[in-house]
């Protein structure tokens, strides 16, 4: 019996040695050119995070850094509604544990000038980039001019190779996103119509934890979040120092990222509380898991409710 009890003793404390030394690593946040990422630059400048260890891991393509998440090397990272649900069995489990930003009418149809109606794309040839908040967007475009994907030839591009096909006219539309979608109608003869303006509250930013630290490792999310809207609150009260510090990041002038950053829509706590307890949250959400399994992008329907949680917010409290 004394032994029994002398080896559940060491078992306990090599594991309280072990979830020591994990406690040790830093939280990695993956980060992309995209103007809300930048503001983890603010919070580690300002120590914002203060006692929780952060390491932030810049990647080239958003597709890269959702790609090193689910592959476990990163903790924290910036996706979308849509990329969430598309990501969600092709790696790591994960949930959203934050709202945090959208720009309205950031993406959007472009189609030619001779396309007087929209209904007259039937049979038109339309680019846009598969298994993307794009390709869901255009759905529900279609829709809303009574049309389905099968009365148009979707041609498979991405949303940069979108707007040149638009521009060289192989294509009588295209779904993409800004810059893209102005130099399209610009440069191609064509008209921006239906955008996220629009369509809201479908192409919106979350934050995603990885659920595997996210389970033991609640309080370092909690500053992690608070660290945000620190930052965003620094950006506020001093924008000239804020936008020189987070448009080095991207090496474009302070001028052009502070117009891209104002473009977007940033949520509150608030926000957020009333987010995650209304029903179009879940509802838009199985709109989207439907529309992936229809198409074949995802293999079995997602369980909506473990794809987000409340519980940092809740940890947070009305701070």
């Amino acid at each position: 019996m004394g032994y029994k009890k002398l080896y559940l003793i060491l078992s306990i404390l090599f594991l309280s040695l072990t979830a020591c030394k994990k406690y040790e690593e830093p939280i990695k946040i993956g980060v992309n050119d995209w103007p809300p990422c930048e503001l983890w630059y603010i919070a580690e400048e300002q120590g914002y995070f203060e006692d929780t260890k952060v390491e932030i891991i810049r990647f080239s393509t958003w597709a890269d850094s959702l790609t090193a998440f689910y592959l476990g090397k990163t903790d924290i990272v910036s996706s979308s509604y849509f990329n969430t649900l598309y990501y969600d069995k092709k790696g790591e489990g994960a949930k959203i544990i934050l709202t945090a930003d959208m720009i309205v009418g950031g993406d959007g149809l472009v189609v030619k000038d001779y396309i007087e109606d929209l209904k007259d794309l039937k049979e038109k040839k339309i680019a846009v980039e598969l298994g993307t908040d794009e390709h869901f967007l255009l759905h529900k475009v279609l829709e809303k001019i009574g049309l389905k994907e099968e009365d148009v030839t979707i041609i498979p591009s991405t949303s940069k190779e979108s707007m040149e096909k638009f521009i060289r006219g192989e294509v009588d539309a295209c779904l993409t996103y800004e810059p893209f979608m102005s130099r399209a109608a610009e440069k191609g003869g064509g008209r921006v119509t239906f955008t996220t303006a629009n369509l809201p509250e479908y192409i919106i930013d979350v934050l995603l934890a990885r659920n595997e630290v996210l389970e033991v490792r609640k309080k370092d999310y909690s500053n992690i979040i608070r660290a945000w809207y620190k930052a965003q609150k620094f950006v506020k009260e001093n924008p000239e120092e804020a936008y020189r510090i987070m448009s080095s990041k991207e090496n474009i002038t302070p001028k052009e990222f502070k117009s891209f950053y104002e473009s977007f829509e940033m949520f509150s706590l608030e926000d957020n509380k009333k987010i995650f307890s209304s029903e179009k949250l879940k509802e838009k959400l199985m709109e989207m898991d439907k529309f992936l399994f229809k198409n074949d992008l995802i293999s079995d329907r997602i369980e909506i409710e473990k794809i987000y949680t409340d519980e940092i917010l809740i940890d947070i409290g009305d701070e």
